[in-house]
């Protein structure tokens, strides 16, 4: 069985959505698609759609976070900074029209949910983009993650065994305090992101009746040149506490595996989003076209990578194999 698993990263999501134009093109169906944050929300308009209409919903999705801006082509990535920067201050201050936008009359009176931005429409365009019906009915299987703000617990839906609704979204990806957390069965959930950014222990912790390849999607690089300036050590912050996640998942999952002795193999197969010269520190709210066209595109290539490298190395047993595909780190 094939399974992906797709990070959070806000803005950063366009290479998720990029990884999932390369599974519909090469018309390769996942068994099971699991995420959290914006990774929750590619597995959620994966699953709510049919195969025909899956990558039509991304790129609409896409289409309305994406803020229009004129970008020279000619432009050498270092001169781009000052531009993209721009684009994720505007998205901070004025939000995007489709996602969210200040909650100034909240703040100001210092009622409801503590959090910056209202997502009343982003809430409108997840009803509008995905057929949850369709998303219940298990085919793909899709599990996200959410953590209890109040116990810190990690609390994970799975659609064979819950009904995932919006709600569930939208917790899996309210990361306070940005956006407010949400209530759903008496607890109040926030962004997966938070315990697992890139879930896997939620595909990987469960004992395979086959052998079971997993393509992770994470959209923070682990490795990367030291910071230069105080930008480039911020940046290189958001990045660690998240991709520091991802391998000691990876690596508690691969000592599980030994523990079960023989059974079918599983086989790990790793991308992450790496392109830094144009990048900001705040590069998860830079939703500027041309950065969207970038993520994307990167996405596309990486996961043409993972499966190549899933064709040629399948999984084999026992244990877990661990792969890093393309240039992935």
């Amino acid at each position: 069985m094939l399974a992906i698993v797709f990070g959070g990263g806000n803005a950063l999501g366009a290479y998720c959505a990029g990884a999932a134009d390369t599974l519909a093109a090469e018309a390769v169906e996942p068994g099971w698609v699991a995420g959290s944050s914006i990774g929750a929300i590619t597995a959620a308009l994966w699953a709510g759609n049919p195969p025909e209409k899956r990558m039509p919903a991304m790129r609409e999705f896409w289409r309305r976070a994406a803020q229009q801006e004129f970008v020279p082509s000619w432009l050498p990535d270092a001169l781009r900074r000052p531009l993209h920067f721009t684009a994720a201050l505007q998205a901070r201050i004025a939000g995007r029209p489709h996602l969210f936008h200040l909650r100034l009359a909240e703040l100001l009176a210092g009622s409801g949910s503590p959090g910056l931005y209202e997502r009343a429409p982003m809430r409108r365009t997840l009803d509008e983009l995905i057929d949850f019906d369709l998303l219940n009915r298990g085919t793909p299987r899709l599990s996200l993650m959410t953590v209890d703000v109040a116990t810190g617990e990690e609390v994970p839906f799975d659609t064979a065994r819950d009904r995932i609704g919006i709600d569930h979204l939208m917790a899996s990806s309210a990361f306070i305090p940005d956006f407010p957390a949400v209530e759903v069965d008496g607890r109040l959930l926030a962004d997966g992101g938070l315990a697992a950014n890139v879930p896997a222990d939620l595909v990987l912790s469960e004992p395979p009746a086959e052998p079971l390849a997993c393509i992770t999607v994470d959209l923070f690089p682990l490795v990367a040149p030291r910071p230069r300036r105080l930008a480039d050590a911020l940046e290189r912050q958001t990045d660690l506490s998240f991709a520091c996640q991802t391998v000691r998942t990876l690596a508690s999952m691969r000592r599980l595996w030994e523990a079960r002795g023989p059974g079918p193999g599983g086989s790990v197969y790793r991308i992450n989003y790496r392109h830094r010269e144009a990048e900001v520190a705040a590069k998860s709210y830079d939703f500027a076209q041309s950065s969207l066209d970038t993520r994307w595109a990167e996405g596309q290539r990486d996961m043409q990578a993972a499966l190549r490298l899933w064709r040629e190395s399948p999984p084999s047993g026992p244990g877990l194999q661990l792969h890093a595909a393309g240039e992935a780190t």
